[in-house]
């Protein structure tokens, strides 16, 4: 029973995903290991674009339906090391650990494609979404809202430039 307490705290009810407390959690476990022994990190926030407009248009249970196999799509994009959550509504994180710039980028890139081509069936219902992501390099001395503020500055610039991108240098404005 204490073990099903622990996902359930742990787990966005909705998604079956992480959710924020959890991801808050790991983010600051692997922050300590990128500390204390060096390496890469990359933090990504994704945001689905127009979202309001699917439960608008087709109602809030195809927006859950379309939450789901957005969780299900970016797990089965995303490499087995990455870390994804659920922090809000429609806005979700990952962790990248290990690999280069190059790689963050191309794994954002090839998510971004993967939704792009989704086909979310809901009933009667097709729906094709889109995501906006930012992607913040993590350095040694940062700290988790830090760098979750960095990747939001990037989310919204790639929003303002159009949507469905992913922008991964913004200013560093604090």
């Amino acid at each position: 029973m204490l073990e099903e307490v622990k996902r359930l705290a742990s787990t966005d009810h909705l998604t079956g995903t992480n959710n924020r407390r959890s991801f808050m959690k790991r983010a600051e476990i692997e922050f300590d290991r990128l500390e204390r022994y060096g390496g890469e990190l990359y933090l990504m926030m994704l945001d689905i674009d127009h979202f309001k407009n699917i439960n608008d248009t087709y109602g809030h249970n195809v927006g859950d339906v379309v939450l789901k196999e957005f969780v299900s799509c970016c797990i089965s994009t995303l490499r087995t090391s990455d870390v994804f959550s659920r922090v809000g509504g429609e806005e979700f994180a990952a962790l990248l650990i290990h690999g280069s710039v190059k790689d963050a980028q191309m794994v954002a890139e090839r998510l971004r494609k993967s939704v792009e081509n989704m086909e979310v069936r809901a009933g009667q219902h097709v729906v094709k979404l889109t995501v906006s992501i930012g992607l913040a390099v993590v350095s040694k001395k940062s700290n988790v809202e830090t760098i979750l503020k960095r990747a939001d500055k990037c989310l919204y610039q790639a929003k303002a430039e159009g949507r469905n991108r992913v922008v991964s240098y913004c200013t560093e404005s604090e």
